[in-house]
């Protein structure tokens, strides 16, 4: 394995509110000699860019144009993705780094993009340049934590990841306020919320309806009620767990807000509403008003997992979550994730060629390694917590 000195990153969407986080994860660990933020934004692109200093520029582009992406990624050794929703932009971009001879690292967190990013595989291995889709928060941490829960036990049967909707926001930054449109991450929302999602279910590959209700036992936090969402996890998770029969991505909230969000995808999906008009109905959902002796739930970690199987032919769950989280509330814990992946593909730590899911490119022990540098932990070792119990 050699490490690269000199390495041009482009970040595209690199003044966007996962960008910006990117990018700042990326300048702290000192993986660039050249940054370029890539955006369509110059006044937040230059804001970000005089922040940030030293080796960050700015670089104008249209990212529905495949001349201005090949333009901006002329001379990079690696290209992020961090503009979304991935369903439209994602395909576009993956192909304009790889046609360019980019080593690509995005934060894809839509299924349907995800499958379609593995179409490039031998584009990639043609480049000899490493893709790695879905490195963010979740996907990306999240895959981390469930193949942790995983090495725990000897048979896998059930492997469930999931996120905390009180957590899934932007930290709000004065400099940088945010457009009247509702973002991105709203639409990608909406858009795993609706139609059907792929999942894996006995052992195989079928497309179910999203929102539906469950209940797990979560070890230390007991009884919890989730709800389904279409994510990339259940797509690549199954690949490199052998034996797996189930694997879903769970989302978290109160009963009220999902029973809205399953309404305006309704809407949705019967083309009463479109995809931008959905997205502003969820930014601001009409909240009922709460009971003052009204129980309060156990508050889940932003990400966790949760594997389920047998361990010296006992019945048992294993739950895996981070004790502590990055500065950034979302952005932090997207952000990180990317940059922990650029640092380990210019390190030579990455060394396997062709489209890939985290998982499958990282070793999780490794990562977290990384990732306890954000937190305010005193070692690599109490960066997670894995918590096992006797299954029901």
């Amino acid at each position: 394995m050699s490490e690269s000195s000199d390495w041009t990153v482009v970040v595209v969407g690199g003044a966007g509110a996962m960008g910006r986080y990117s990018v700042r994860s990326i300048a702290r660990l000192g993986s660039a000699t050249r940054l370029i933020v890539a955006d369509k934004n110059a006044d937040y692109g230059e804001r970000l860019v005089a922040e940030v200093g030293g080796q960050c520029e700015f670089v104008a582009i249209d990212a529905t144009d495949e001349d201005s992406l090949k333009q901006a990624f002329a001379g990079a050794d690696v290209v992020c993705g961090t503009l979304g929703p991935f369903t439209i932009f994602g395909g576009p971009i993956m192909r304009a780094a790889l046609e360019s001879g980019c080593h690509y690292l995005d934060i894809d967190d839509d299924w349907q993009s995800t499958v379609e990013a593995f179409e490039n595989h031998d584009l990639a291995i043609a480049k000899d340049v490493t893709a790695i889709v879905g490195i963010g928060s979740s996907p990306g941490f999240s895959n981390m934590l469930a193949m942790l829960a995983a090495e725990a036990l000897d048979e896998v049967e059930n492997l469930y990841t999931g996120w905390n909707l009180r957590d899934a926001v932007a930290e709000e930054e004065p400099d940088y306020p945010a457009p009247d449109a509702a973002p991105a991450a709203v639409e990608h929302w909406l858009l795993q919320c609706a139609g059907t999602i792929r999942a894996w279910e006995d052992g195989a590959y079928a497309d179910v309806t999203p929102v539906e209700k469950e209940v797990l036992q979560l070890p230390e936090f007991g009884e919890q009620v989730v709800y389904s969402m279409g994510h990339p996890e259940p797509v690549t998770l199954p690949q490199s767990v052998p034996g797996l029969r189930r694997s879903r991505n769970f989302q978290v909230g109160p009963d009220w807000l999902l029973d809205y969000v399953r309404s305006v995808a309704a809407d949705y999906d019967a083309g009463r509403v479109s995809l931008q008009e959905g997205a502003r109905l969820l930014q601001s959902p009409p909240r009922p008003e709460r009971k003052p002796d009204a129980p309060r739930p156990a508050r889940l970690p932003y990400n966790w997992a949760l594997a389920e199987g047998a361990k010296d032919g006992r019945r048992r769950s294993v739950m895996t979550y981070p004790n502590g989280e990055p500065q950034g509330r979302m952005g932090g814990h997207t952000g990180v994730p990317l940059a922990i992946g650029v640092e380990l593909l210019r390190r030579g730590t990455i060394t396997a060629k062709g489209v890939m899911a985290p998982e499958q490119a990282v070793d999780p022990h490794v990562f977290i390694e990384w990732y306890a540098k954000f937190l305010d932990v005193r070692d690599a070792g109490s960066a997670i917590k894995r918590v096992k119990a006797d299954a029901a």
